[in-house]
């Protein structure tokens, strides 16, 4: 018999397909369960082998789980402005227990789940570690604590399962965080808070993808890990970093807490008029989230061996060249496009 399958959830998304690239790398046999297939099919090619389903149906995720050893699971709700509360708890907690189940029921040895330090919630203290209370701020976090709760729970039955908590992920396939900074490069100005000193961790999706493998082979079962790159970043930097890959001069004015409460409003109604969901259901939530620090302290991972290998400076500008790149050669076949630099490019990330 060969070598048993590596099944890896949402291998269509940013953090997914990171994984597979690593795994192939190893030359690993991989299995991906994903909704559409022709997508994944599209990405990978025959490289993989494909399993077509959906975490709110345990029919598809039996055979998916069959023959297979490791479990990446990657897949997840994310966008709390694409998805209801509900949606997001179906498919994040709910979805983890369905595929914790099909797992042990098909003999799977080992599970990684991908988390968030979204379950921490905000106003932290700077170098937040595993041990801290669990305070999540919105529904994204709380099904995210419940998801961890489930990865504990099949721990406990025997199953050697283990939770990874990243911070804000980039690299290729990103639809979220570099598209809408360098979204928000088109303005000509943009107000930072507290004049962007807040702390704000990330990390490249390949170094991710590495602390994947290496928990999935030393981490300790029922044990959660915090996984960024190491750096400590002001907000203010990163965005600035972002402005100077784009060849972009904006003026960064600085925003007290005071201020940004008086014009939320305002700042709702350009939401909606600009086409804006994010600005246009801005909460008191979100609002505290950008007035808070995040950064993680990543010790216990790195006792295990995990050295990140990319800095958000050549990180970032190394993303944003190859999306221009991907404009230049789309512009080059069917004429000048409309779209700023990087947000052509995202679009054929989705």
């Amino acid at each position: 018999m060969g070598e048993p399958r590596t099944l890896v959830t949402g291998a269509t998304g940013l953090v997914g397909r990171a994984v597979v690239r690593a795994l192939l790398a190893q030359n690993r046999p991989v299995r991906v369960f994903v909704r559409d297939a022709e997508g994944a099919r599209g990405l990978f090619g025959p490289q993989v082998e494909i399993a077509q389903g959906d975490l709110r149906d345990p029919t598809s995720l039996r055979p998916a789980c069959t023959g297979v050893h490791d479990v990446y699971h990657v897949a997840g709700a994310v966008d709390v402005h694409r998805h209801t509360a509900a949606e997001m708890w179906e498919t994040n907690a709910e979805g983890t227990r369905r595929l914790l189940e099909a797992a042990r029921a098909a003999g799977a040895g080992r599970v990684v789940y991908t988390s968030s330090v979204s379950v921490y919630g905000d106003l932290l203290p700077v170098g937040v570690a595993e041990d801290a209370p669990l305070n999540p701020a919105g529904i994204y976090g709380a099904s995210k604590v419940e998801a961890e709760r489930r990865v504990r729970d099949a721990a406990a039955r025997g199953l050697r399962a283990i939770n990874l908590r990243p911070c804000i992920v980039y690299g290729p396939g990103d639809r979220y965080f570099v598209p809408e900074a360098a979204r928000l490069m088109r303005l000509p100005l943009l107000p930072l808070p507290d004049g962007g000193r807040h702390l704000v961790d990330v990390v490249h999706a390949d170094d991710l993808a590495r602390a994947h493998l290496l928990v999935m082979e030393t981490g300790r079962s029922g044990e959660a890990y915090n996984v960024t790159d190491g750096g400590c970043y002001r907000a203010g930097d990163l965005l600035r970093w972002i402005a100077e890959a784009l060849d972009r001069s904006l003026w960064f004015p600085s925003i007290p807490w005071r201020c940004a409460v008086v014009i939320r409003p305002l700042i709702n109604l350009l939401g909606r008029w600009w086409g804006r969901s994010d600005l246009a259901h801005l909460g008191m939530q979100e609002l505290r989230g950008l007035f808070s620090d995040y950064h993680f302290d990543i010790s216990k991972i790195a006792a295990l061996g995990y050295a990140p290998r990319i800095g958000a400076r050549a990180g970032l500008h190394g993303e944003l060249r190859r999306a221009r790149h991907r404009v230049a050669v789309h512009e080059d076949a069917s004429g000048p496009s409309s779209t700023a630099a990087y947000g052509a490019g995202e679009q054929d990330e989705g």
